[in-house]
């Protein structure tokens, strides 16, 4: 494979390997198919217990998967961000990216949310009131993909065509940004949850690129520290106002009581939170999922440089063997826990993280064993659009419904489940066997992409 030699953000040249890096693909691929199998289980009463979150300290491996996409936002950010310094970008092009990218994912975990507040029946797509809302994040999406189409929303581009494409952009996100302001009683009254995966990843991105930005290695291994150590202060020494009713939460996870205390005064326009308390994706625990994120760019950092392959892996299994260690002991003063981030999750997730990219990095790229990895470049390739799809057509599935002889409703996925799977399996078998054919249908849906190299890019 040809290498060039490139200038970084660091403000290093380093050789930059041509393509994609495919053990990366492959890591990513791996924690997708894990995020649909985990969050579409035939039935929610009985899934089995590695398949399950942890109810407060402690994890599982479901507890792994979020971090571990967090993890690999980061390390793929270096090779995005070189790649583009390579191709002339300066830095304000890369903010205006940066800020595109983080409200389209925003704004996509929002219609993930909102998608059974704002139409809990299948009449309901076709009237207005879910609209009002879902419109102008569909909107705005579309404009803002249009006014990137190009040079960017502030370059007067060439040409009658993206010339149009821009005008059509900037005049569909402002009507859309006019609507929602018009129509934003609605959106208080829709009990739209407002943390979400999407979002959290959105957020952490976004100051994970600021840093990138502007900081070279020693200062993303400065600001991961300080993160990381500040967040385990804030748990260990921080507590909400006297006054604060601790009843809200139950009396085993008085942790969490100053995160659901932050979290209600920032969405104090209505109930926007999860049913579950404190929010696992709330404002307090996005600090830390940050560090998480930034420990991927670190791994990026490394896996970016020039030293042979074997001494990549190498290093990334010591590292991976030195956080995990350190987040284990950390344990003892502030638990693992994943609904709060803790800062020994951060560690001990991240070390994890790392040891699976090392086991990917060391198979796929150093002895070039790819076969087996097929069905997960499948996913990698296109993360974050089958994520949503398959959301959006798992929660389409629920809002179909039709009356049976007795009088009550039946939704189209439960009739599914329940004809194919429950009818004949055990209530557990029968569960695992719908998140695994949920997995297998949307591995069959994204393979042609796949074959015609048709990346979908947010």
């Amino acid at each position: 494979m040809a290498e060039t030699t490139a200038p970084t953000l660091s403000g290093l040249s380093v050789p930059q390997q041509q393509g994609r890096l495919v053990s990366l693909d492959v890591f990513r691929g791996i924690t997708i198919a894990g995020m649909i199998l985990v969050n579409n289980p035939g039935s929610g009463s009985h899934v089995y217990a590695p398949l399950r979150h942890a109810d407060w300290n402690g994890w599982t491996p479901t507890d792994l998967v979020f971090p571990f996409f967090v993890f690999i936002v980061g390390v793929a950010m270096t090779f995005s961000f070189d790649r583009r310094i390579a191709q002339g970008a300066g830095r304000p092009a890369l903010f205006g990216q940066v800020v595109r990218r983080t409200i389209i994912l925003f704004v996509l975990g929002l219609i993930l949310n909102g998608y059974l507040t704002c139409f809990p029946a299948w009449d309901a797509l076709a009237k207005p009131s879910g609209w009002k809302i879902m419109g102008p994040f569909v909107a705005v999406i579309v404009g803002l993909a249009l006014m990137f189409a190009d040079r960017g929303p502030f370059c007067w581009p060439r040409g009658t065509w993206p010339q149009m494409r821009m005008v059509a952009g900037w005049l569909l996100t402002i009507g859309a940004i006019a609507t929602f302001a018009t129509c934003f009683d609605a959106f208080k009254e829709s009990r739209i949850r407002v943390p979400g995966v999407l979002q959290r990843i959105a957020l952490c991105y976004f100051f994970s690129s600021i840093i990138v930005m502007y900081s070279g290695v020693r200062g993303r291994a400065i600001w991961t520290a300080v993160l990381v150590v500040g967040y385990w202060a804030l748990l260990r020494y921080a507590l909400p106002p006297g006054d604060f009713r601790a009843e809200l939460l139950p009396p085993d996870r008085p942790e969490g009581l100053l995160h659901e205390w932050v979290d209600l005064r920032m969405f104090r326009l209505g109930n926007h939170l999860y049913g579950e308390r404190p929010d696992p994706e709330g404002v307090l625990s996005t600090i830390p999922a940050i560090a998480t994120c930034l420990l991927g760019v670190l791994a990026g950092n490394w896996l970016h440089s020039s030293r042979d392959k074997r001494d990549t892996a190498a290093g990334l299994f010591l590292a991976a063997s030195a956080a995990i260690a350190v987040g284990y002991f950390m344990n003892y003063s502030v638990p693992i826990n994943k609904k709060i981030w803790t800062s020994s999750y951060v560690l001990f997730t991240g070390g994890l993280a790392l040891q699976s990219l090392a086991v990917s990095f060391w198979l796929v790229d150093v002895k070039r064993y790819r076969r087996w990895a097929w069905p997960f470049l499948v996913f990698g390739t296109n993360a974050i659009a089958v994520y949503f799809v398959s959301g959006i057509f798992g929660r389409l599935m629920m809002t179909y419904k039709w009356h049976l002889a007795d009088g009550s409703e039946i939704s189209l996925r439960t009739w599914l489940y329940q004809t194919i799977f429950a009818s004949w399996a055990g209530p557990f078998n029968a569960s695992l066997l719908w998140a695994i054919t949920y997995v297998l249908l949307w591995l069959l849906l994204t393979a042609p992409l796949y074959r015609r190299r048709i990346f979908i890019k947010v």
